[in-house]
């Protein structure tokens, strides 16, 4: 995506000057922004029931469905009796995927023991994740090309702004890339129309802002269903719901 900025602007496609406008913004906002500490209470989820000798099993346990479909996006990639995408579409599949498996695991691992240390081991892999939902819209959108780039720079900037927290303290780079991520996302379908892109964008929104809503309600939840359900367990529920829907043109019989 960098090749990109070097060239003229009036060289550029519409899709193209998308991709780097948003970019820049990115950069520019993370530049304005003050330091964002890390919230010592978030490690506080409202679910603390150990179940089978497994502490925050809820918390723990609902992971099991990133692993699933992230194992289950690796099978189809490797499956014959499916659609055929271009090598950057198919390369960016394979990183979400990838990166929903680790991210089942390393959020497991998180919430075993909630501190700063294992939360890296939660957060690095959804970097990830998001490069790859990403890397797949920018090949539908824009091209191959940029796409190719695109993995490269958003894979580096994702381990960077973990590094970064954890060096400084400062999660404003990865707060940065993560909600400049998503408009990105929403400039790319807002502002092209590629009537042959099989992804259904708006159900991995959709399924991912559900998820952000519930786990800022993580207590509000727990507190109305009684102590029955918590907003953070429906949270990976749901971001895996999301990671489904990015994956579903794999499906058989897709066309």
């Amino acid at each position: 995506m960098t090749e990109l900025l070097f060239l003229p602007w009036r060289q550029l496609n519409r899709a193209e000057r998308i991709c780097v406008s948003a970019l820049l913004l990115t950069f520019a906002v993370w530049a304005v922004l003050p330091a964002i500490p890390q919230d010592p209470d978030y490690h506080r989820f409202a679910d603390q029931r150990q179940w089978l000798g497994i502490p925050h099993a809820a918390n723990v346990l609902s992971n099991a469905a990133f692993v699933l479909v992230g194992l289950y996006g690796i099978a189809r990639l490797a499956a014959r009796d499916r659609a055929a995408f271009s090598t950057a579409t198919e390369a960016s599949l394979l990183c979400l995927a990838l990166g929903l498996v680790c991210t089942g695991l390393g959020s497991a691992w998180y919430h075993l023991d909630p501190d700063d240390a294992t939360l890296v081991w939660d957060r690095l892999p959804m970097t990830v994740v998001f490069t790859g939902v990403l890397g797949v819209a920018i090949a539908q959108r824009i091209g191959q090309n940029a796409a190719r780039v695109g993995l490269a720079i958003l894979f580096e900037l994702g381990v960077i702004s973990i590094v970064y927290w954890r060096m400084s303290g400062d999660l404003s780079l990865y707060v940065t890339l993560q909600f400049g991520g998503v408009a990105a996302l929403l400039l790319l379908l807002l502002l092209t129309r590629q009537g042959d892109d099989p992804f259904p964008w708006w159900w991995v929104i959709a399924w991912y802002a559900l998820a952000k809503l519930a786990e800022a309600a993580d207590q509000g939840i727990w507190q109305v269903t009684n102590g029955f359900l918590a907003g953070h367990m429906l949270k990976h529920l749901l971001a895996a719901a999301a990671g489904a829907a990015a994956l579903s043109p794999l499906r058989a019989g897709a066309k």
